[in-house]
C-alpha cells in the first residue's frame, strides 16, 4: 500500500478522528446524537457495529486486506441500514485508501474513483438536515464536517487533473467539461461547508481556495509590487 500523503493524512483525520481536528462548530449541533428518521436505540446499535469494524483502520499505515475488509463489513451494515450515513462516509475514506494519490480519477481507478463521490454524495444527502430550521444532531456535525472536507480534496485533485490538460475518469459529463476554476471553486463550496461543521482544516481550505480571496490576494501583490516598482524609479 502506498504511503499517504499530506492530504490523505489530512482526510484520514477528520473522518476517523474528527474530534480532534474539529473546535466549535458554526452550525449549531442540537444535544441529540442519532440520524434523521433514526430512533436513538437503532442508532446506538450501528454506531457500535460501525465503530468497530473502522477501528482496525486506525492504523497508520493500515493493510490493503484490511481496507477490503473494512470495506466489505461497511457495505453490510449499509445493506442493512441504507439510511445510516457515517457507514457510506467510512467506506469511501476506506476506498481511498486502496488508491494511490495519481491514481485518482485515471483509467485504472475510475471505478473506484466513481465510488468515492457517490459514497460521499450519498451520505451528505442522508445527514443533512431535512429543513432550515432543524438543528444537526452532534453525529450529524460530525459526518458532514467529514465528507464535505473529503469531497473538497477530490474535487482539488480533478481540478489539478484538468489544469493539467488531461482527461478525468469516473466522474459525470458536467464535470468533465468543467472548467478548472469551475471545479476548485465547488471545491471551496464544499471546505466551506465542512468548517461551518466544524472542521478546522477545511475552515483553512476555504479561505485557500475562495476565488474572490485569490482575487483579492492578487489585486493587492500586484498594488505592491507597482509601488516598490515606482519607489524604485524615485530613488535613480
Amino acid at each position: 500500500m502506498p504511503a499517504l500523503t499530506t492530504r490523505d493524512s489530512i482526510v484520514l483525520k477528520s473522518l476517523f478522528d474528527p474530534e480532534a481536528s474539529a473546535t466549535h462548530t458554526t452550525k449549531h449541533a442540537s444535544s441529540q446524537t442519532s440520524l434523521p428518521g433514526m430512533a436513538e436505540h437503532q442508532f446506538t446499535i450501528y454506531r457500535s457495529t460501525e465503530l468497530q469494524i473502522i477501528s482496525q483502520l486506525q492504523e497508520k499505515s493500515p493493510a490493503t486486506g484490511t481496507a477490503q475488509d473494512t470495506i466489505y463489513e461497511l457495505s453490510s451494515l449499509i445493506k442493512e441500514s441504507p439510511g445510516y450515513a457515517s457507514a457510506y462516509i467510512n467506506r469511501a475514506q476506506a476506498r481511498r485508501l486502496l488508491i494511490p494519490l495519481d491514481g485518482l480519477f485515471t483509467p485504472d481507478h475510475a471505478e473506484a474513483s466513481e465510488q468515492l463521490l457517490k459514497d460521499l454524495q450519498q451520505g451528505i444527502q442522508l445527514a443533512e438536515p431535512k429543513s432550515s430550521d432543524q438543528e444537526p444532531s452532534t453525529h450529524q456535525t460530525t459526518v458532514l464536517a467529514a465528507a464535505h472536507t473529503h469531497r473538497g480534496f477530490l474535487l482539488l485533485k480533478i481540478a489539478d487533473i484538468i489544469r493539467n490538460g488531461e482527461q478525468v475518469h469516473g466522474v459525470n459529463e458536467a464535470v468533465k467539461s468543467a472548467s478548472a476554476e469551475t471545479i476548485e471553486e465547488q471545491a471551496s463550496r464544499d471546505f466551506a461547508a465542512g468548517g461551518q461543521y466544524g472542521n478546522k482544516e477545511a475552515r483553512e481550505m476555504a479561505v485557500r481556495t475562495n476565488p474572490y480571496a485569490k482575487m483579492c490576494g492578487a489585486i493587492v501583490k500586484e498594488a505592491l509590487k507597482k509601488e516598490h516598482e515606482e519607489w524604485k524609479a524615485d530613488q535613480l
